[in-house]
This record gives C-alpha cells, structure tokens and sequence, in this order.
C-alpha cells in the first residue's frame, strides 16, 4: 500500500497524472461530471481522494470537501474546495475515483463511504482493478475506453436510510 510519503513525491509536480494535457482525461471527467448532474444539484459533497480536484471543483454542490492524503496536491486545491482529513458529517454526494484499488487504503475508503453518504455516491475507476464493494442500490453503469486501459467504469448507487 502507498504511503503518504510516496504521494507528497508524486505531486512534486504539478498534475502528475497529466489530467489536464490527456483527451481521455477530459472525456472522463466529462462523463463523470454529467453523471453527477443527471441526479440534480446537491447541498454537500465529499470527494475522497480528490488530488489537485480536477474533477472536484465542478461538482454541481454549494458545499465541496476533499479528502487529499498529498499535502502539496491539496495545496493546489481550488478555492471552491474545502479539504477535510475525514468526512464532516453526512453528504448527500460522496465519490472517490481510481482509489478502490489495493494500492491504496480502501479499506478506510470504503469505511468514510458507508459511514458519511446519505444519497448518492459515484464510483469509478479502472474496473479490473476495484477491490470489492458495495454502497446500496446500483443505479447507473457506465464502461468506456480510457487511456491504455479497457474498461474505466464509473458506478453510481443510492443510498439506503
């Protein structure tokens, strides 16, 4: 599992993942995005592992937090987004992308998920990569090409009270 020291390396520079430059990456973020705004406006979303918040600063949300482990990703963190170290209540969006992975902690990803979602939360990330889960009714599934990887699926479920 990575450490937080291997992603403060990482983000050494400035869009590591090369988000910004990749077409696969702005189709992504296209598709997540309008998957977010079919299910209207929300009052408070939780993006964990929301890195420089490429994605994240156009959740359609009047309150954005981002769970960022990367000190110096978080630093970049536009204006709109509030960093949080674990979820400050209750959210009615909660999405995490390309983190369901065993690299990472999806154990406490998955925990944050489960205890502070209270509608919606979106998935997504390479499919043959997910760890299992599971977060209520699966509503929406959607599967594209992305970058040399078959199968980037973005997986939207409502929460059960």
């Amino acid at each position: 599992m990575f450490e937080k020291s291997w992603f403060e390396e990482f983000y050494k520079t400035e869009d590591p993942w090369s988000y910004k430059t990749m077409v696969d990456d702005a189709y992504r973020k296209s598709v997540i995005l309008d998957t977010i705004s079919e299910f209207g406006t929300f009052d408070r979303a939780l993006d964990i592992g929301c890195g420089e918040g490429f994605i994240t600063e156009h959740i359609p949300a009047k309150t954005i937090h981002g769970i960022e482990i990367s000190d110096l990703a978080a630093s970049r963190l536009p204006s709109n987004i509030h960093r949080v170290h674990s979820p400050d209540g209750q959210y009615d969006l909660v999405m995490t992308t390309g983190t369901l992975y065993k690299e990472y902690d999806n154990k406490q990803i998955i925990d944050w998920i489960h205890q502070s979602a209270s509608r919606i939360v979106l998935v997504a990330g390479i499919k043959s990569w997910f760890v299992p889960f599971s977060f209520g009714k699966l509503v929406k599934t959607l599967e594209f090409d992305y970058r040399s990887h078959l199968g980037q699926q973005v997986l939207v479920y409502e929460v059960s009270s």
